[in-house]
């Protein structure tokens, strides 16, 4: 049985300070939402080495993105600001500006050694950084010279000799073996492993040859309990297993280099999985994620922390654990601020605000589907501000590169929802992922945990949804959202990448065809 993190002792901390200056590994999949790991009591997904993590470190069961978004979330944690703090950094395809102090280059500063490989902080473009070697920055934002210019050396050079279809072919932990091999010893290293698994574009079925049955796969309850459903689970749990074997075998280099006791690990994911309502959706399945850590030092007893923690907690995290201030404005606490805590103490974060403004071209001129949400352990409310457009994409409008309904990625849940949005059983499943909202929601997420049934319009929780009404805008405003002065910037910000987005004239044209009553 699990320690309350609260009862973590003094000694730990002793042991932490001990080990002088860490190396840091970040281990961060790509759309994976929080229930999807052993250590979650998830059955039909295996994640040893996550697992084990958080056997010698701290499980965190509430774990929230800033934003529900790649690149939004991936530059929250790079800054430790909210999503709304970045300007068009808050959007995919959008701009990091160098004005935002970015803790990687913080910590190369105070004399770590940085490397990357795989998934980094896009996709969008840097502006104002220096790249290295003299190179050129190019839009793109998984370039080389891109990933150099605020987290080091790419690697990227080992491949697999075979890769399951929809996967990278990258050999992520082989190219975190030529960093360790080229690495300076006498300095402390960051190292940012990012792979782009479980992003949509799954083998479909390759659960079958993998040996799964489909009464294993965990599906949260906004979607219908169909074999098409259970069988795409099955499918992204397998690129999860694919995550989570790099990182066993880069546990493993860490143990035979005499690396792992001065390491601090952590390992998450940006946003939650990519299936109807939950990325680009404030619910948990958008916005919660998984979290272990392994604080530096020997093997201890295993803990449990669950109090509300940001991704914006990541940056002053790193910089303490190297020694470096924290600027003023980052909005993250330190996770090492925890360890002190005495029993009876404060908790560490009572609860968690989280924003979404636009992902990609799926509406008419562009814009996007902001929304902010306040989650406590009680309430989940949500603020949709344009409740008149399509939560997620115009159903008659082709998107720039995921069809109808462009903010849900394709896939066969989305499909089977699509292709049966008319049978009096899946309407509501439909409604559900891709009908408008109200502008309110508020959800008991004690007696409602998948946030199905609206308490918005009932009179006996009024009083509930103003208060946490109140506070989350008194959050907003002092952390700057431009939207409690009344501004909407993102639906006016360029998308960066025209590899994509190739018509130039995308706002006053729009992008390939509509249909108007189609679905597609």
């Amino acid at each position: 049985m699990r320690r309350l993190f609260l009862l973590l002792t003094l000694s730990l901390v002793t042991s932490l300070h001990a080990v002088g200056r860490p190396n840091i590994l970040l281990a961060i999949s790509d759309d994976q939402s929080w229930m999807h790991a052993g250590a979650y009591g998830d059955k039909g997904t295996r994640t040893p080495a996550f697992d084990w993590v958080a056997g010698e470190g701290v499980l965190f069961t509430h774990a929230f993105t800033s934003c529900p978004s790649c690149m939004p979330s991936r530059t929250s944690i790079l800054t430790g600001r909210n999503m709304w703090e970045t300007g068009p950094g808050g959007n995919l395809m959008g701009t990091l500006k160098a004005d935002y102090a970015i803790f990687s280059l913080l910590l190369e500063q105070s004399g770590y050694q940085l490397g990357a490989t795989g998934k980094t902080w896009g996709p969008g473009r840097l502006e104002g950084f220096d790249p290295k070697g003299g190179k050129s920055l190019p839009s793109r934002s998984y370039s080389s010279a891109q990933t150099e210019a605020i987290l080091g050396r790419s690697f990227h050079e080992r491949k697999l000799k075979k890769a399951r279809k929809g996967m990278n072919n990258l050999d992520y932990a082989a190219n975190f073996a030529d960093f360790l091999a080229v690495r300076d010893q006498e300095k402390p290293f960051f190292f940012w492993y990012g792979s782009t698994e479980p992003h949509q574009g799954y083998e479909v079925g390759a659960w079958k040859a993998a040996g799964k049955r489909l009464e294993e796969a965990l599906v949260p309850g906004g979607l219908p309990d169909d074999p098409a459903v259970r069988g795409e689970f099955l499918d992204y749990g397998l690129e999860i297993e694919h995550f989570d074997q790099h990182l066993a075998r880069m546990l493993e280099m860490l143990r035979k280099e005499g690396l792992l006791e001065n390491t601090l690990i952590v390992v998450t994911s940006d946003h939650g999985n990519p299936m109807p309502r939950s990325k680009c959706n404030l619910y948990d399945s958008g916005t919660r994620v998984p979290l272990a850590v392994r604080f530096p030092g020997p093997a201890r007893e295993a803990m449990t922390c669950d109090d509300f923690i940001n991704l914006v907690d990541l940056a002053p995290t790193f910089l303490t654990a190297g020694g470096v201030d924290i600027p003023a404005a980052m909005k993250g606490r330190s996770l090492q601020s925890v360890l002190t805590r005495k029993a009876g103490s404060p908790k560490f974060r009572e609860f968690v605000v989280t924003g979404f403004e636009r992902h990609i071209i799926c509406r008419r001129n562009g814009v996007g589907y902001p929304a902010r949400g306040i989650r406590t352990k009680k309430f989940s409310y949500i603020r949709n501000y344009e409740p008149s457009r399509w939560p997620a994409g115009d159903p008659d409008f082709v998107s720039s590169h995921q069809g109808f309904i462009g903010d849900c990625d394709r896939g066969a849940s989305k499909s089977f929802l699509m292709n049966n949005c008319t049978r009096s059983d899946i309407a509501p499943y439909y409604l559900l992922s891709f009908g408008r909202r109200p502008g309110e929601e508020l959800y008991d997420m004690e007696a409602d945990p998948h946030q199905l049934h609206n308490l918005a319009g009932e009179e006996k929780f009024a009083k509930a949804m103003s208060s946490l009404r109140k506070k989350m805008e008194n959050h907003l405003r002092a952390t700057g959202d431009p939207r409690m002065r009344g501004e909407s910037p993102w639906d006016h910000y360029d998308f960066t990448d025209k590899r994509i987005f190739r018509n130039p004239r995308w706002r006053e044209e729009g992008l390939g065809i509509t249909r108007p009553g189609s679905r597609g």
